[in-house]
């Protein structure tokens, strides 16, 4: 009996240690609820007042236009239009411009793409870095055109009508079929070259 008596006060103590554990956890979710509660009623709040200034400022726009004379109006839309006009003639002027220089481009570069690239850089100035760093890729492409071309670009002021003027330096770099090429195309320059 006095084990029985033993059981009976364990589970009632554990009943009541759970019941006091679920009431804290009730206590605590209470909490939390009332806390989710006070920030729905701020939201509410804070949306309602939006909504107000909202209606306020389309109320104050449309009283605005109200009082506004009809030549107010008027003077109105006409400056909206001068704005897009400017803007209209501004893009015209930029294409323009860009098209004239990219045209100039592309005779030195031979390149459309490039040559629009480097103008729409340059206009305005801008982006020069840009524009220098285009034009560079560029006339690397032009010097690997013209290696593949002619075997060797020629330096700058090299060749005129009667050929082209290399130095003994230059003919020393040449590879040996180079050499022959040069030779055969160019018998007298090479005569010359080699001093006889």
């Amino acid at each position: 009996m006095a084990e029985l008596e033993t059981n009976v006060n364990t589970e009632i103590e554990t009943t009541e240690a759970t019941e006091n554990v679920n009431t804290d956890q009730d206590s605590e979710q209470g909490d939390s609820n009332a806390e989710l509660a006070k920030l729905k009623a701020e939201l509410a709040k804070q949306k309602a007042a939006l909504d107000k200034a909202t209606k306020e400022a389309g109320d104050a726009k449309k009283a605005l236009r109200a009082r506004q004379s009809v030549e107010e109006q008027a003077a109105e839309a006409q400056k909206e239009e001068l704005a897009t006009l400017k803007q209209q003639l501004e893009e015209l002027t930029k294409e323009r411009t860009v098209a004239v220089t990219s045209k100039s481009v592309f005779a030195f570069v031979q390149d459309e793409s490039a040559a629009n690239t480097i103008a729409n850089a340059l206009y305005g100035a801008n982006d020069v870095d840009a524009a220098l760093n285009a034009l560079s890729k560029a006339w690397a492409a032009k010097e690997k055109q013209l290696k593949l071309e002619y075997g060797k670009v020629p330096a700058p002021g090299a060749g005129g009508t009667d050929g082209p003027t290399i130095t003994r330096a230059q003919l020393d770099q040449m590879k040996y079929t180079e050499r022959l090429e040069f030779a055969s195309k160019y018998p007298d320059e090479y005569s010359k070259l080699m001093g006889r």
